[in-house]
């Protein structure tokens, strides 16, 4: 499989993790069974998508990038791993990680990518903790996982046309 394919396969699951996150954030009220099973499709894909986001400029990312990429690998794992409990904490390390990744990453300053993937992973964080407070939390985590995956959206689609001319 060339690096091109692996690249465009990346994207389409950031895209597809993405639109998935979208549709997770209105599953409050399905059943229980298909919840776990929607949020694991859609961590799988986000996964996936993160790798290809990552990979497609890690030679330009320096340190930085990489800590973001491994703070949002591990905060998907802890939503995994610790369950509803651990949602708050393993989203907001995912959160951190992709911030990270897209600021302090560079993607915002010297890498080519379009600034408004990590902008919305940043309004997601800045919402997510609006979300925090009483009153707030019924809109405000919904509104922070639609940016969220909005934002995966963005990037997969930015990594599709043409992985070739990304470094």
């Amino acid at each position: 499989m060339t690096r091109d394919m692996l690249l465009r396969l990346s994207a389409a699951a950031a895209i597809l993790g993405g639109g998935l996150r979208v549709i997770d954030a209105f599953l409050n009220t399905a059943d229980s069974y298909l919840q776990q099973v929607a949020y694991f499709v859609t961590d799988v894909m986000l996964i996936f998508g993160l790798c290809g986001i990552y990979l497609s400029r890690s030679n330009r990312l320096g340190l930085a990038g990489l800590l973001g990429f491994a703070i949002s690998i591990t905060g998907i794992l802890m939503v995994r791993t610790f369950g509803p409990a651990g949602y708050l904490v393993g989203a907001s390390v995912t959160l951190l990680g992709v911030v990270v990744l897209g600021v302090a990453g560079a993607m915002l300053v010297k890498v080519p990518f379009p600034r408004l993937a990590p902008a919305l992973w940043i309004a997601s964080m800045m919402i997510g903790v609006v979300g925090l407070f009483p009153g707030a939390r019924s809109w405000g985590v919904t509104l922070a996982g639609v940016l969220f995956g909005l934002g995966f959206i963005i990037a997969g689609m930015a990594l599709w046309p043409s992985p070739a001319s990304v470094d």
